[in-house]
């Protein structure tokens, strides 16, 4: 019986650990956005997300957010932020990626973060 779950656990774990990581590596790199409204996040905002699960939030160059990401197949949990843009609490959303362009839709987060769910509403093109 152990030999039998300890195959299993073995299994899934070569099935589920690479689909994981091959999501995070996926994801990794720069994505640019233009807001042109509203006027308070007008701009072309940054987002940097790199291979060890850290992000960053630029605005015209100002750096405002920085984070930690996970992600669980086409989920995105942001979460663990500091900056003057940062967020007390972690959003979650599914993320698509087609060719350079990333788009997000929310799933869950705190209408204190309403910020960065306005930010994540609009498609992102790898630079």
């Amino acid at each position: 019986m152990r030999q039998q779950v300890a195959l299993a656990a073995a299994v899934l774990a070569a099935v589920v650990l690479p689909t994981l990581a091959f999501g995070s590596a996926m994801l990794t790199g720069k994505y640019a956005t233009t807001i042109k409204s509203p006027s308070q996040l007008k701009g072309t905002w940054i987002l940097s997300l790199t291979q060890g699960g850290t992000y960053t939030v630029v605005d015209n160059g100002q750096l405002l957010v920085r984070g930690r990401y996970a992600t669980t197949g086409a989920r995105i949990t942001f979460g663990h932020e500091t900056g003057s843009g940062a967020c007390a609490k972690a959003g979650t959303y599914t993320w698509k990626k087609s060719g350079k362009t990333l788009r997000f839709t929310r799933v869950s987060e705190s209408p204190a973060c309403s910020g960065r769910s306005a930010i994540l509403a609009h498609t992102f093109t790898q630079r």
